[in-house]
């Protein structure tokens, strides 16, 4: 999976990432439904029925203040205190009879006096079967005289029995004392009345499944939002999985024709090469050529020498990236090695007049590895050093840690841009083109390779432009 999401390209990185992000937001939205939301809604929907609650407890004592005033109504009517007092029970009798038809609900009349009941809309009755609304009835001939009372009695049956439109709810009324039915299965909301109703708590339920049905309707959209999220994710990885097979297998293909060519076209080369140095070194020795021939002849031998060195580190690039290199254990002495090859590149650094540094704190310095891989390593790392430091000095340190090397070449040369030093040990990159002469863009890179393949690996730090260069290389016995 790895080497795949390496070899994508940046715009199939952008567009799996997105969908691993959109997913995640799915989950995460999932997760906290089921977790937290479900409780945030069922607070939600309790708030939303203690609102409506609200609504039908104001309903329910409009209602009642509106019997209270019809009763109010009917109280102030002349004939009702002049049957009152001239005790004609037959005419109000039947007013109230007609007024409770009207109300309906069951609801009884009565006109009284202080001897007793005058008048009544309904025969049979039990007062205690029913709310009391009363009401005094003033003589006509005199306000401030009370002749008698007017009442309307409302049965508890209908208080009971409260009417809603959705199916799913339940609103009823019951005294304060009384115990609330047991709705495990519901959300229940009370709260308790006042004025006309005073003593009285109104409930209102909902049953649970119909009240969180939005919340789990949104669940399964989720859900299903996911799973084609996973599902997406999925065919895009399998799409890409197979093209990056044919790219990788395309790749290889061209990287071995590549590797065919470099080797074909540097033996090829290096025959006529070498010939054209050895006759220029025979040319400059001979009697007959004069100076300025003999410093003619030395420019095309630097030349020739640098394409016969650019060859063979094609050469082993190509022995290289084919694996054909073969890897040689045998037992060296790591202080011997270096100042074996500080001893080849000191005419350069005196030629330069740089100061050497030499720092070699490690007592037990035999390792097995590959001594030519090894020494060309290091000698590529002080020439380098040497290459791009034109004043100053160049630092050579090794140290040892739980068991790894540690060789640094430190130089005070132009030192090199940040941004640039992740391409460094790129083949054909040259971080100082046109600076330096002779210099290819394969010393690194070929560095690199042949570092790992004796269980090593150099690292190359530099501050920026004009603070010098650190290169390190981390290695260890194979």
């Amino acid at each position: 999976m790895k080497p795949l999401w390496k070899n994508l390209s940046d715009t199939y990185k952008i567009l799996i990432s997105m969908l691993l992000f959109v997913m995640l937001i799915q989950l995460s939205t999932l997760v906290y439904i089921w977790k937290v939301e479900s409780k945030v809604l069922l607070e939600k929907e309790r708030q939303n029925l203690s609102y409506e609650l609200d609504i039908n407890a104001k309903l329910l004592l409009q209602q009642m203040k509106s019997l209270e005033k019809e009763l109010a109504f009917l109280s102030t009517l002349e004939v009702m205190d002049d049957i009152l007092v001239k005790d004609i029970d037959k005419r109000i009798t039947v007013l109230l009879e007609k007024k409770s038809k009207d109300l309906s609900e069951n609801i009884v009349l009565l006109a009284i006096d202080n001897k007793g009941v005058v008048a009544s809309s309904h025969k049979n009755y039990n007062r205690n079967n029913f709310l009391e609304f009363k009401v005094s009835v003033q003589a006509s001939f005199d306000k401030n005289k009370t002749v008698g009372s007017l009442l309307l009695l409302y049965p508890f049956k209908n208080l009971k029995e409260l009417k809603i439109d959705n199916p799913h709810q339940k609103l009823w009324l019951e005294k304060n004392h009384a115990t609330t039915p047991n709705l495990k299965k519901s959300i229940v909301v009370s709260k308790e009345l006042k004025s006309i109703l005073k003593g009285w708590r109104l409930s209102l339920s909902y049953e649970k499944e119909y009240a969180l049905k939005s919340v789990r309707e949104i669940e399964q959209i989720l859900l299903f939002a996911f799973v084609l999220s996973l599902l997406s994710l999925l065919f895009v990885v399998w799409v890409l999985s197979k093209k990056q097979i044919k790219i990788l297998e395309h790749t290889q293909e061209v990287l071995a024709l590549k590797r065919m060519f470099l080797s074909t076209m540097s033996h090829e080369l290096r025959t006529p090469l070498g010939s054209i140095l050895n006759l220029t070194q025979h040319l400059m020795v001979s009697p007959k050529i004069g100076d300025d021939e003999v410093e003619m002849l030395g420019k095309i031998e630097n030349s020739s020498e640098h394409l016969l060195g650019m060859i063979n580190n094609l050469l082993q690039l190509s022995k290289l990236e084919s694996n054909s290199m073969n890897v040689t254990k045998e037992s060296i002495d790591v202080r011997l090695v270096i100042e074996e090859m500080i001893e080849i590149v000191e005419p350069l650094i005196e030629e330069k007049a740089l100061l050497l540094k030499k720092s070699i704190g490690v007592d037990d310095t035999m390792i097995k590895t590959d001594v030519h891989l090894f020494k060309q390593v290091l000698i590529n790392l002080l020439s380098n050093a040497i290459k791009f430091t034109e004043q100053g000095s160049i630092a050579i340190h090794l140290t040892q840690k739980d068991g790894v090397f540690i060789f640094e070449v430190r130089d005070t040369g132009c030192g090199i841009e940040k941004e640039k030093q992740m391409a460094l040990f790129s083949e054909f990159y040259q971080a100082h083109s046109g600076e330096v002469k002779h210099s290819t863009g394969l010393g690194l890179a070929l560095s690199q390779k042949m570092a790992m393949l004796i269980n090593g690996e150099i690292q190359i730090e530099s501050e920026g432009v004009g603070f010098g260069t650190t290169a390190t290389f981390r290695f260890s016995s194979l």
